[in-house]
C-alpha cells in the first residue's frame, strides 16, 4: 500500500510538473500558431513619381490562430527600415510572428519612399518623405481602429515600433504634438533617431525601449543617447540597450544579459499591458 501511495504521489507530481512546464502566460510566452494575411490596402498616398497619382498602401496582418474570443489582442504597428529609400513590410516578418505567437495582432506596413517623391511643404525631398511616412503610419493606425472588431484588436493597447527609418517613423508619430494619433502604450526604437525633434518627447508620453549598436555608422549611437537623455530629463519610463561591437541592425536573438533582445522587448511591452498578477494564463499549443 505504501508503494502504491508513493507511486500515485509521484504520478501527481510528474503531472503537475508537466503542467507547469506547459503553462504559458498570455502576451509573454509563445503559444499560438500564427495566421498571416498579406497585402490589405489601408490607405493611398499622393506621389509624383513616376507620374502624379495616388499610390495604394498595403499592410500584412499577423494574428494568433485561436478561436478563443474571450480576450482582445494588443496591437503592434511594425515599420520596416531602409533609410526611406527602399525596404518592404516583409522585413518585419520575424518580429510580427514572435508577437502574434504570444497573442498580439501585428500590422506590418509599407509607406511612401523617396523614389515616390511625395509632395509636402518642405523643399527637401527627403524631409517630405519622412513626414509622408509619418502620415502613412497614422493612416494605418486609423485603419486598424476602424477594423478592430474584425481582428479582435484592443486599440486601447496599441504599440508601435520599427528599425532604422521605421523607428524614426514610429517615434515621430508617437510623440508628434501636431497629430492626434492613438496614445500608444509603448514605442520600440531599434537603432533610430529623432534629431532635433527629440524635444517632442514629453512627460506622460508612451514609454520607449531603445536598442542601438555602439559601432553604428549609419545612425550613430549619439542618437540613442539623446533619446535616453531626453527621457531621463522629462521622467519618461524607458529602457536602453547600447550594444558593444554592434553596428546598424541587430539580431533580436542576440543575448544581452540574461535574455535576448527580443525577450527584453516582449517584457517591456508586457509591463505596459497588465501587471503580472492580473495577466491571463493560457496553455502552450492552445
Amino acid at each position: 500500500m505504501r508503494l502504491l501511495t508513493r507511486l500515485l504521489s509521484l504520478g501527481v507530481l510528474l503531472a503537475f510538473s508537466k503542467l507547469t512546464v506547459n503553462a504559458a502566460t498570455l502576451f509573454k510566452d509563445p503559444q499560438f500558431k500564427v495566421k498571416v494575411t498579406r497585402n490589405l490596402q489601408y490607405a493611398s498616398g499622393e506621389v509624383r513619381e513616376p507620374s502624379p497619382t495616388h499610390r495604394a498602401l498595403f499592410l500584412d496582418v499577423y494574428q494568433p490562430d485561436s478561436a478563443d474570443v474571450s480576450w482582445k489582442r494588443p496591437v503592434l504597428i511594425a515599420i520596416h527600415g531602409g533609410g526611406f529609400l527602399f525596404g518592404d513590410k516583409g522585413e518585419m516578418n520575424n518580429l510580427c510572428r514572435e508577437l502574434a505567437a504570444r497573442g498580439y495582432v501585428c500590422f506590418s506596413i509599407n509607406y511612401r519612399l523617396v523614389p515616390d517623391d511625395p509632395p509636402g511643404v518642405s523643399q527637401d525631398q527627403y524631409t517630405r518623405t519622412v513626414m509622408a511616412a509619418v502620415v502613412d503610419a497614422d493612416h494605418a493606425a486609423q485603419w486598424i481602429e476602424a477594423n478592430a472588431a474584425k481582428y479582435q484588436a484592443d486599440t486601447s493597447r496599441m504599440f508601435i515600433g520599427g528599425s532604422s527609418a521605421g523607428a524614426v517613423t514610429s517615434m515621430l508619430l508617437a510623440y508628434n504634438p501636431e497629430i492626434k494619433a492613438p496614445h500608444f502604450r509603448a514605442v520600440a526604437d531599434m537603432w533610430g533617431t529623432m534629431g532635433p525633434r527629440v524635444t517632442w518627447i514629453k512627460k506622460g508620453g508612451p514609454p520607449v525601449l531603445i536598442i542601438h549598436g555602439m559601432e553604428d555608422e549609419t545612425i550613430t549611437v549619439s542618437a540613442a543617447r539623446e533619446i535616453d537623455a531626453r527621457a531621463k530629463l522629462v521622467g519618461l519610463q524607458h529602457e536602453t540597450y547600447l550594444i558593444d561591437g554592434m553596428g546598424h541592425g541587430l539580431p533580436l536573438n542576440l543575448q544581452v544579459g540574461s535574455e535576448t533582445l527580443l525577450q527584453h522587448l516582449v517584457d517591456f511591452f508586457y509591463k505596459q499591458i497588465a501587471p503580472p498578477s492580473t495577466a491571463k494564463t493560457s496553455r502552450a499549443g492552445s
